[in-house]
């Protein structure tokens, strides 16, 4: 028996209203997942272990030993798996994995056998720069956090409360190690280090 014309009609309306309910449902669902979902090296700008040289000038002398990973006390450098060539098995560290601790030895810097990992100060290490987001800080919300304040291990001369209460990054002694990253309880991260951009 052939449908007729209303029952094709009555489908039709209620698959386009169902459409319409769910599809902003879903895309919400979508946007929430990729907040959650870590970034893999890949897909974001890389941090160097301490000392680092220049990207480019890194990149054309890090003899990729492996020799600053083995040593490292806080297992904080990795070895980035890419298939460029130029990049492959380069160091790099991943605060969201585990951030450098600015250890009193600096051993990746000593046993660096090329100079891509310059012998510096505690003081002297620029590996990037924190960048606070007030948008989601628990600070914002009336949430007295300070995991990022009390875990810096560069102390306030690297971060600190201003005079709002809100959380400051002090580009003069914050080295980028990343504690703060990887101490923040929310997600995603309200306190991001990026590479500094050498011009």
């Amino acid at each position: 028996m052939a449908k007729s014309d209303d029952e094709y009609g009555r489908r039709s309306f209620f698959r386009e209203a169902f459409t319409r309910l769910v599809q902003p449902v879903a895309e919400y669902v979508d946007t929430q997942v990729e907040a959650y979902l870590p970034v893999s090296p890949s897909e974001k700008a890389l941090l160097r272990p301490p000392g680092a040289l220049p990207e480019e000038t890194f990149l054309n002398t890090c003899l990729r030993s492996g020799h600053c990973v083995d040593s490292c006390p806080a297992n904080a450098i990795q070895i980035l798996q890419r298939t460029d060539p130029h990049l492959a098995n380069t160091p790099y560290i991943d605060p969201d994995h585990q951030p450098c601790v600015v250890c009193d030895s600096l051993e990746c810097m000593q046993v660096c056998p090329s100079g891509a990992l310059q012998k510096l100060t505690a003081d002297e290490i620029q590996i990037g720069l924190a960048e606070v987001s007030y948008d989601t800080c628990l600070r914002s919300r009336e949430i007295d956090c300070r995991y990022c304040i009390d875990a810096c291990p560069m102390g306030e001369k690297a971060i600190r409360l201003d005079s709002q209460r809100r959380v400051e990054v002090l580009p003069s002694g914050c080295v980028g190690c990343g504690v703060c990253q990887h101490r923040c309880p929310t997600a995603p991260k309200s306190i991001i280090v990026r590479p500094l951009v050498v011009n």
